[in-house]
């Protein structure tokens, strides 16, 4: 019934010849997949290039598309040894396996951070032969806010992501985005409370530690490094 709705605005020959191509199996079922380019540029000012749809695109955060679609791409993707970033020489590279997970599922969050940690591992390991990164991170998290924009998770990972990289301002800026669409998520405002004490705005990283440490945030790091500035009393 959707398909048919989308199809709807189209000439009837060019109608007919989408409906060939599906049932010959040239076209994806999902006509989504327009909505999941690649955009944007990398950190080093060339564009934003990657793979090309094969499955999906589906909402990580949608209820309908997280049961049997993610069922099969995290079955067949993104088993616990791709989420632990661990190597079989029998089985397809564990970028590989990221890639395809977000490729199917742009705003994947697992998926976002396991791309995030690989990126961070030693070059001599992501330099084996077909591991090599193709598409940097900040290309995978602008496909997925394009694809996703009220999806704060997204940007508080992108936040992350360009935190580890020292831009500071950057990431301040897409932490700030997602406080508006996550105001009461307690890791998020643990993360914005530690990139102000790195930056050395200190007052600023008591304000959102209290916030954190109110919503029962686990870990004492950043309530630790403000006692050792005098700042946690």
């Amino acid at each position: 019934m959707k398909m048919a709705k989308r199809m709807n605005h189209l000439s009837q020959p060019l109608r007919t010849g989408l409906v060939l191509f599906i049932f010959l199996g040239i076209l994806p079922m999902n006509l989504n997949a327009q909505y999941a380019p690649w955009i944007g540029d990398t950190l080093t000012g060339a564009p934003c290039e990657g793979k090309g749809q094969s499955y999906g695109p589906f909402d990580y955060t949608n209820p309908r598309h997280r049961g049997e679609h993610l069922q099969l791409v995290e079955g067949a993707h993104f088993m616990p040894r791709v989420r632990s970033l661990t190597e079989d020489r029998l089985d397809s590279a564990v970028i590989n396996d990221i890639d395809y997970t977000l490729r199917a599922f742009p705003n994947h969050h697992d998926a976002l951070y396991a791309v995030t940690r690989y990126w961070f591992l030693p070059d001599s390991f992501k330099r084996v032969r077909n591991r090599m990164v193709s598409t940097p991170p900040e290309c995978y998290f602008q496909r997925a806010i394009y694809f996703k924009p009220d999806d704060g998770t997204v940007r508080m990972l992108y936040g992350l992501y360009l935190h580890k990289l020292n831009k500071y301002n950057e990431a301040l800026e897409q932490y700030d985005l997602a406080e508006e669409l996550a105001p009461d998520s307690a890791q998020l405002l643990y993360n914005i409370g530690l990139l102000h004490f790195e930056m050395k705005q200190y007052e600023k990283s008591l304000e959102y530690a209290r916030k954190a440490y109110a919503l029962e945030y686990p870990l004492p790091g950043l309530r630790n490094k403000l006692k050792k500035k005098g700042y946690w009393k």
